[in-house]
């Protein structure tokens, strides 16, 4: 288990950093810190340490200016748990244990035992990297998995109204080959309608601007865009079914191969970028 220390809102917003056991995680405004946060002006330039053992996550203030906060306690030396946080200076971080907590549920049927292990067995075997598209509205549980999960995610909105819809927001996830994230998302989110994956070679940044662009559309007989929840698979095989070739091109872009997301019946289905005319 590795622990993950996450900047909750402002501009290093969803930035994070990942401990395994064993080590630390010095946090301040200066290149002497491991994760610096230069303006934070309220921050000393080594201002506070985490360190994980694999059983203990001790929160340690290096002698700061102005304190360091764990869990609305001013300390010298601390033990954080999962979901705690940290303010030092003006900037707010929180503590997350990795797969630290589950959700009991009912035991599948053969047959969507089989669909979920058939999921499993064609992203494992992707040849091109793989991202997830959540969304978190269907579910809180999701949010849950994606803070307790080293697997780089991110919302595709921003700024104030980006967090006030935090809790229903569209997250972008980048799956590395090793990702515990994606068993945990097939066995309790595929046939739930919990998002979609897709394909790409491009950086996690190129990925997510593209997708920001398409949340956003104009429809007609509409005088204000609407929201596009393509994040949706009922929302995006509609749109897969219906869209024309034009149409198909712009959503993949440059940026996207494929699309990857369960059908009505639970089966996988695949819809690969249009080849150019």
């Amino acid at each position: 288990m590795r622990v993950i220390v996450e900047v909750q809102w402002g501009r290093l917003a969803a930035q994070r950093a990942v401990i395994a056991p064993g080590g630390s995680l010095r946090v301040g405004r200066t290149e002497v810190s491991d994760f610096v946060v230069s303006h934070d002006r309220q921050m000393s330039g080594l201002h506070f340490e985490v360190s994980w053992d694999g059983v203990c996550c001790l929160v340690r203030d290096r002698g700061s200016d102005t304190g360091t906060w764990l869990d609305g306690q001013p300390v010298h030396e601390g033990e954080a748990r999962n979901a705690s946080w940290i303010r030092a200076g003006d900037t707010v971080f929180m503590v997350f244990f990795e797969g630290a907590t589950s959700r009991p549920r009912p035991a599948d049927s053969p047959e969507v035992a089989a669909c979920k292990a058939q999921a499993f067995s064609v992203l494992r075997t992707e040849k091109t990297p793989l991202f997830a598209l959540l969304d978190a509205a269907r579910d809180k549980r999701i949010r849950e998995l994606l803070r307790e999960s080293v697997d780089e995610s991110r919302s595709l909105y921003e700024g104030a109204q980006g967090d006030a819809l935090a809790d229903v927001a569209p997250y972008l996830v980048r799956l590395s080959p090793e990702s515990a994230l994606m068993g945990k998302l097939l066995d309790e989110g595929w046939g739930q309608s919990w998002g979609v994956y897709l394909t790409s070679s491009r950086p996690f940044v190129d990925v997510r601007r593209h997708l920001r662009r398409l949340t956003m559309v104009e429809a007609e007989g509409e005088v204000k865009r609407l929201y596009f929840r393509f994040q949706d698979p009922r929302v995006l095989r509609r749109f897969l079914a219906m869209s024309n070739l034009r149409q198909r091109g712009e959503l993949f872009g440059s940026i996207l191969e494929a699309f990857l997301m369960e059908g009505e019946q639970g089966e996988v289905l695949r819809a690969s970028r249009p080849s150019a005319p």
